[in-house]
C-alpha cells in the first residue's frame, strides 16, 4: 500500500517491528521511523495495519499512537477485530482526535492492485475527509456509523471462515475415501465455491494459515456466547487451527488448505 500513496505525494513515515519489512517500506520511499510513537507524531492521519490483539500495543500503549498523536488527527483502524476493542480505541483517544474504524477486504495481490475494499464506519464528515488517502489504496464502503466497519467485517468472516474451513473438510473426506484432491478441487471449482477454491490456490495472494484462525479467535470473543450464535465458526476455528499444527515444524500458508500438509494424516 505505501508505493500507491507514496506516488501520490503523501509523505509517509513508517514502522514495523519487523526490520524486513521496514526495509520494504523504505525501499518504497517511505521514511521510516524508529517506533509507533515516533511514526504517529505529527501525523494527520495514522493508518494502523496489526492483527487485533497487537492494537493495544500499537494504539493505546504508553508507547503507542494515541498517546502522541496531534489534536485533529483521524486515527483509522484496519484490523478485524471486535467492538469491544474498537470502544477501547475510542474511549483512549485523547480530545479532538477522531477513531474511525475501516477493515480491509482483500489480502497481498488486491494490495498491490489497489482493489482492498475499506469498510469505513464512521461520521460522513470524516469519511470524506479520509477519501483520498483510502481511496489511493482501494474502494471505500461507506457503511454509516462508528462500529458499523468492524462489526460487518465480522459478519463477512461467518461465512468466509466456514467456507474455509468446509473447504478443508471437503478434502478430509476425499482422505477418507482415498480420493484425488485435483479432481475434487476441479469438481468444487464447477459451482458456488468457485470462488473460495480460487482464492485458496492462488498463490500471488499469500496469507500464512495462522492468521486465518486468529481472525476467527477474534470473531468468537466478539460474542459472548459463541458456541450458541456461533457453532459453525467454532468448529470451523478448530479445524484451521488443527490443519495449522497439521505437520510438525511447518507453518502452512493459506494455500496449504488444499494440500496434504493440513491433512490430518501427517
Amino acid at each position: 500500500m505505501i508505493p500507491h500513496l507514496v506516488e501520490t505525494d503523501f509523505e509517509i513515515v513508517a514502522y514495523d517491528k519487523l526490520p524486513e519489512r521496514l526495509q520494504l517500506a523504505k525501499d518504497a520511499g517511505a521514511k521510516v521511523a524508529g517506533s509507533v510513537a515516533e511514526a504517529a507524531t505529527g501525523a494527520d492521519v495514522v493508518i494502523q495495519l496489526t492483527m487485533s490483539d497487537d492494537i493495544p500495543d500499537v494504539l493505546i500503549g504508553e508507547q503507542g499512537a494515541l498517546a502522541v498523536v496531534k489534536p485533529g488527527a483521524i486515527v483509522v483502524v484496519t484490523s478485524t477485530t471486535t467492538p469491544q476493542m474498537l470502544n477501547r480505541v475510542i474511549e483512549a483517544a485523547p480530545a479532538g482526535v477522531e477513531v474511525v474504524d475501516a477493515p480491509i477486504v482483500g489480502g497481498v495481490r488486491y494490495a498491490r492492485e489497489k482493489s482492498v475494499t475499506f469498510l469505513l464506519g464512521g461520521s460522513e464528515q470524516v469519511a470524506s475527509k479520509l477519501d483520498p488517502v483510502l481511496s489511493v489504496m482501494g474502494i471505500i464502503r461507506y457503511v454509516g456509523k462508528s462500529g458499523n466497519g468492524v462489526a460487518y467485517k465480522l459478519i463477512t468472516n461467518v461465512a468466509i471462515m466456514a467456507a474455509e474451513a468446509g473447504l478443508r473438510e471437503a478434502l478430509d473426506l476425499a482422505d477418507e475415501l482415498d480420493m484425488d484432491y485435483e479432481l475434487s478441487l476441479d469438481l468444487m471449482s464447477v459451482g458456488p465455491m468457485a470462488a473460495v477454491v480460487s482464492r485458496a490456490l492462488d498463490t500471488s495472494n499469500p496469507r500464512p494459515l495462522r492468521r486465518s484462525a486468529e481472525d476467527d479467535d477474534t470473531l468468537l470473543s466478539a460474542v459472548s456466547d459463541p458456541e450458541r450464535v456461533l457453532p459453525i465458526s467454532v468448529a470451523g476455528r478448530g479445524r484451521l487451527w488443527e490443519a495449522v499444527h497439521a505437520k510438525e515444524g511447518f507453518d502452512p500458508d493459506f494455500v496449504d488448505l488444499t494440500r496434504k500438509t493440513t491433512a490430518r494424516n501427517n
